[in-house]
Order: C-alpha cells, then structure tokens, then sequence
C-alpha cells in the first residue's frame, strides 16, 4: 500500500525561477500528477526541477523531480530520494 499526499496547488521551479504553476496534485507511490495552471514551455524542459508545496507555517517544502512530462493540462514526473 502506497503513501498518498495531495494538495491544492503548487509550484515547479528552475533555481529560483518558476516553470509551472499546478493546481490539484497528488504523489503516490513517488510518482506526481498534478493539473497544470501555467507552464513556461522552455523551462518545464529544463533540470534541475524542484517542486515547491506552500506551507501554512514556515518554509515550504522542495523536492526534487525527474522525467517531467506535460501533456493534455497535466504534468507527472517522480519525486526525488532527498533534497
């Protein structure tokens, strides 16, 4: 049985640069799905990407992503082991 997190919206950044905005997301089994808001088309191509998830207190949360695809308004890629 897989792990699930999900959340309303989120952001992927190149460096400090944003390349997605995502509404909905969920992680399971350290595969993300989420809706896709906006995306800049050069930098979602880019690495490395990191997906940064608001917090109510404190800093957000960054992970690491790998082979992130955009298609038909969604966005999947996996979560990183580590920051």
């Amino acid at each position: 049985m897989a792990i699930v997190f999900t959340g309303p919206a989120a952001t992927v950044r190149l460096g400090y640069q944003k390349a997605a905005t995502v509404g909905s997301w969920r992680v399971e089994g350290g595969v993300l799905t989420a809706t896709v808001v906006d995306a800049d088309g050069f930098r979602i191509t880019q690495s490395p990407l990191e997906l940064e998830i608001p917090n109510k207190e404190g800093p957000p949360t960054r992970r690491r992503l790998a082979d992130v695809t955009v298609a038909n308004g969604y966005l999947t890629a996996r979560l990183l082991k580590g920051h």
